[in-house]
């Protein structure tokens, strides 16, 4: 199986992605995680995978293309860590799923060694070719293709040590909006408190904590801790994102408010 993130959208690029992939290998299941609209956010994309990848069966490749720097200098990589793959630029989106995991190994992956094992599986009219602006259909794609059919991560590039770090639990800021406006915040814990007061550069908010939606009135908000084990605020049946004032990057703080 190959799972794919990306922040193309609705777009044909997501599209082009799973014919590169099923061009090279023609038995392998494609599964659409999202293509979500939270654009260049690293910090998003690895919110997601680090969220979804373990229900995935042991052996899945996941394609994470979240990547503001295409075309420059940052590496791309192919990583094996616990029983999974993960395919992607080195900007941090696959950090927290792999040190969950445990590195098992890691490669630069090279264009050349890439496309010169592609190349002769590949049953599209087009070849590849490495654009400026396209990583996704002319690298990673094709990659995630050749370890599905079995290539070691040795043959597609060199070995690295380390990957960029990025951490999902620093401070207290947005790091998710889904698409009902709800905000998932960069902590795992929510201390004990009724009531919580949520400051942004929108206003302050009084907060009811609750396990669910349903605990306040449509329209009211509520603090919960996600199914994703995350920290989050929503509004009953509206956006919290909109009520709010937030996007994904921006900072929160909360204060327990007394009885």
């Amino acid at each position: 199986m190959i799972a794919l993130i990306t922040d193309y959208g609705n777009t044909h690029y997501a599209g082009v992605l799973k014919a590169v992939i099923k061009s090279i290998a023609p038995s392998a299941e494609v599964i659409d995680i999202e293509h979500g609209s939270w654009s260049f956010s690293a910090e998003a994309g690895a919110y997601v995978l680090l969220s979804s990848y373990g229900w995935f069966p042991r052996g899945t490749v996941f394609v994470v293309v979240v990547d503001p720097g295409v075309g420059s200098r940052r590496r791309a990589l192919a990583v094996e860590a616990g029983d999974y793959f993960f395919v992607g630029p080195d900007n941090g989106v696959l950090y927290p799923a792999v040190k969950e995991e445990g590195l098992k190994r890691a490669v630069e992956l090279s264009f050349e060694k890439v496309s010169a094992l592609a190349k002769p599986l590949m049953k599209s009219k087009r070849e590849l070719f490495l654009s400026h602006t396209f990583h996704g259909r002319d690298l990673f794609a094709p990659a995630a293709a050749l370890i599905h059919e079995g290539t070691s991560l040795e043959m597609l590039g060199d070995p690295v040590q380390e990957i960029t770090t990025l951490s999902l639990e620093e401070g207290s800021k947005v790091i998710y909006v889904d698409k009902f406006g709800n905000v998932a915040l960069s902590l795992r814990t929510l201390p004990h408190a009724d009531e919580w007061r949520v400051i942004t550069e929108e206003g302050i908010f009084r907060v009811k904590r609750g396990r669910t939606f349903s605990d306040v009135p449509p329209g009211k908000l509520v603090i919960y801790v996600n199914s994703a084990g995350f920290v989050e605020i929503a509004v009953n049946q509206g956006s919290a994102a909109r009520t709010l004032g937030v996007k994904i990057g921006d900072h929160v703080a909360l204060e327990p408010m007394q009885p």
